[in-house]
């Protein structure tokens, strides 16, 4: 092999192996320059850090009911606020002690009744604490306007709990 030959093919593998570090090098980069952005004003505003992965939060928080079931969990990354919602629900005969608890754990709102269903109102954020992520939480279901004490007519509530990632 001649030494121009060789010398191409040097360039040609250093070009490859560029190539190929340089979208790792880079990915690795933007993670650190997000949880810099992150640490300097996300954390002060409650936002998830970058890196959450989308979960059952009430598990992860240790404080989920036996009685709540989860769902699953979505993240719109395509969304400028990359929020993540984990889904739940409770079966109507047990809403009123799951009610409680997320009142008494969290301050979120008792239900009330209006129009068409009973929901805790408008989204409900909670904190644990100023460096904490911000939690909105929020209960309800479409249904007839049945009393609190025939909650077991209703066949499910629901909740959610969901974080931001991002600010507006």
């Amino acid at each position: 092999m001649s030494m121009t030959c060789a010398w191409r093919l040097l360039a040609v593998s250093l070009c490859c192996a560029m190539a190929v570090s340089a979208p790792a090098l880079a990915d690795a980069q933007t993670r650190e320059a997000a949880v810099a952005d992150w640490n300097a004003e996300g954390r002060h505003a409650g936002l998830a850090t970058p890196d959450t992965q989308c979960q059952d939060f009430l598990q992860a928080l240790g404080r989920k009911p036996h009685t709540l079931e989860y769902l699953g969990c979505e993240q719109d990354d395509a969304s400028y606020i990359k929020p993540m919602t984990a889904r739940y629900r409770v079966r109507g005969a047990s809403a009123a002690q799951v009610e409680t608890y997320l009142h008494d754990s969290f301050g979120l709102p008792l239900l009330r009744y209006a129009c068409c269903g009973w929901s805790s109102g408008a989204p409900y954020a909670w904190r644990a604490g100023a460096d904490g992520v911000r939690y909105e939480i929020g209960m309800g279901v479409e249904s007839l306007h049945y009393p609190r004490e025939e909650w077991a007519r209703i066949p499910t509530f629901d909740v959610t709990v969901g974080v931001t990632r991002q600010s507006p």
